[in-house]
């Protein structure tokens, strides 16, 4: 990975990781040592690391939901899943040949996710957005399978 897209990836993760910091509640059914404090879940299934966030997208830069192409405002939340192979920054992306996301809140009323593929040079990203009202918890479940191992994760953000 070339070091101008590195930079560019992590400005947008460091972006995503700030406002997840302010922005989501921490409670999952990942244990606690692979989830991280930033709010954002790691899923490790043998040597792939299976990373997800979700944050309002008023609380992204208007540089980040630009780039997705996603609304920003209170009631959208965006889901962003990577599949990693390998030890941080020579980690290398791995792409998914299909992905079922689902958001539930606290009513019961369950939306599908659909995720779409993002490319950023070697970087591959899927996203997708769920609506919220908010003060509501949104429960997501994503299941993704890369040809060589299924990747599952259930977490809870709250959403103000």
């Amino acid at each position: 990975m070339s070091g101008p897209l590195r930079y560019r990836s992590g400005r947008i993760a460091a972006a995503l990781t700030l406002a997840l910091m302010a922005a989501c509640g921490r409670e999952s059914s990942v244990p606690p040592t692979q989830g991280n404090a930033a709010g954002s879940e790691s899923v490790k299934v043998g040597e792939v690391v299976m990373h997800l966030t979700a944050v309002q997208t008023d609380k992204l830069p208007e540089q980040v939901v630009r780039r997705y192409g996603v609304p920003r405002d209170a009631r959208t939340v965006l889901l962003v899943m990577s599949l990693r192979q390998g030890e941080d920054a020579d980690a290398r992306a791995l792409s998914a040949h299909r992905i079922q996301a689902t958001a539930t809140d606290l009513l019961g009323r369950k939306q599908t996710v659909s995720m779409l593929e993002m490319r950023d040079g070697e970087l591959i990203d899927y996203i997708g957005t769920a609506q919220v009202s908010p003060p509501d918890t949104l429960r997501f479940e994503v299941v993704a399978d890369n040809g060589h191992g299924i990747h599952r994760a259930k977490f809870n953000r709250d959403y103000f």
